[in-house]
This record gives C-alpha cells, structure tokens and sequence, in this order.
C-alpha cells in the first residue's frame, strides 16, 4: 500500500470512528506519523511471533527506549493516553490482524463522556 493510499485510509477511519478518538489524538497523529509506522511494524512482529494479546503501551514503552539508545538528542514525543488510540486505530485499519488488544472503558478526553476506546 503506497504511503498516500495509507494517509488516506487513516483520514478516512478517523473520520469515519471519531467517537473512538480523543480529538488530542487526532491532532497529534498527522506530525507523528513515525510514531504511528513504527507501532504498527511491532504490532505485527508480536503477532508474527505468535502473540495472540499484548499491550500497547509496552510497544510504545519499546519504541521510546530503541530512539533514546539509537538517535542522540531525540526524544518521542508520545502522551501515554495515546497508546490506546494507536491500538483502536490498528484494529480499524488492519481488520484481519484485530484482537492483539484489549480494550477497557476510558475518557475519550471529555467529561463524563465515557467512551469503550
């Protein structure tokens, strides 16, 4: 899938699901692109490993100790909050690899609007 293809299909599932998205997330997805890419690069690794559950806030623990030992003065900019949004918009985006992560009831980031992310 060429990178355009794939920036479409993000846009249109966000679009599509913002009730599952804290409008924070969505902001903060289009300059964290690398972010993104490089979750759903471990996301299918675990699961090609043979993984059936995992959490996404250990990737996204793994990933910011791989920049912080490779790339000098580099520093991930990712809220923990954010690691179940990334989880919800893998599932979305990639259907037939849905079932890695398990989702609890959370704050979509509003007040007493409790959404299942």
């Amino acid at each position: 899938m060429t990178e355009t293809v794939m920036d479409d299909l993000i846009k249109e599932t966000l679009e599509t699901h913002k009730d599952k998205f804290c409008d924070e997330f969505v902001s903060w997805l289009p300059d964290n692109q690398h972010v993104w890419e490089a979750f759903t690069d471990e996301a299918i690794k675990i699961q090609q490993k043979g993984y059936k559950h995992y959490s996404a806030r250990t990737i996204i623990h793994v990933l910011r100790h791989h920049s912080a030992v490779a790339e000098k003065g580099s520093e991930w900019k990712i809220n923990d909050h954010h690691s179940p949004y990334l989880a919800r918009l893998f599932d979305l985006v990639y259907p037939h690899r849905a079932g890695l992560f398990e989702y609890r009831t959370t704050n979509k980031g509003k007040k007493n609007e409790p959404r299942r992310i």
